[in-house]
């Protein structure tokens, strides 16, 4: 995964109304943590979405450079506050890592393709995991984890341990685990209903030779 540059200052922590210029003026509030002391810093919004609308975004290995700040960092976004009915981004929570450790972290799964069961069968994808936590060096995070399922057919189901998963990179989660699965078609309530309903009928009727047996002897 290649890293991504994130400039900004360091800020003075203080009351919430600098905070509320600052994002006005487009900037906003954040703070890093992780590696020894906090540190308040101030960046730009729009470089924050940018790096948000990347695939694996929140996964970027992000180097900063902080005015105010003589030491060279690497961060990945921890957590982002937003406004509950704007959806404005309020505050951004960078962790700082070490390059040279590995880290725990959640990928998105993405499913790409057709399944052929359903395609040519007539049966149903359903996925059962949608995220995967793996452990990795940070330089290794991939941006997902890609699952084909093209030549899936009904009835077949892929668990964690059948994913592909890149070189240097370990999966936390339960090997048996569900990912995805092709069902099988459903049977409509009603077409049951006629057929059994046929069935039934076709009972209660005599076959021809059935019906000349049934007659009395001799007369």
């Amino acid at each position: 995964m290649s890293e991504t540059l994130l400039n900004g200052e360091v800020r003075k922590v203080g009351r919430k109304g600098p905070a509320r210029r600052l994002r006005a003026n487009g900037f906003l509030p954040g703070i890093v943590y992780g590696q020894g002391d906090n540190v308040a810093v101030t960046v730009t919004s729009r470089d924050v979405l940018k790096i948000l609308e990347q695939r694996g975004g929140t996964n970027k290995i992000i180097s900063t450079k902080f005015e105010g700040d003589n030491k060279e960092r690497h961060v990945m976004i921890k957590y982002l506050d937003f406004h509950p009915i704007s959806d404005l981004l309020l505050h951004i929570d960078l962790l700082e890592i070490d390059i040279r450790k590995p880290v725990r972290i959640v990928v998105a799964i993405e499913f790409t393709g057709v399944a052929k069961g359903v395609k040519e069968q007539g049966g149903q994808l359903f996925t059962s995991l949608l995220k995967l936590n793996i452990e990795c060096m940070p330089n290794d995070i991939p941006d997902v984890i890609t699952v084909q399922v093209d030549e899936m057919v009904t009835g077949e189901v892929k668990q964690v341990k059948d994913l592909d998963i890149p070189p240097r990179v370990t999966v936390l989660d339960n090997p048996d685990e569900r990912v995805v699965t092709v069902a099988e078609p459903k049977v409509e309530a009603d077409s049951v209903a006629e057929g059994e309903e046929g069935e039934a009928e076709g009972a209660g009727e005599a076959k021809p030779d059935e019906k000349a047996d049934s007659k009395p002897d001799g007369k």
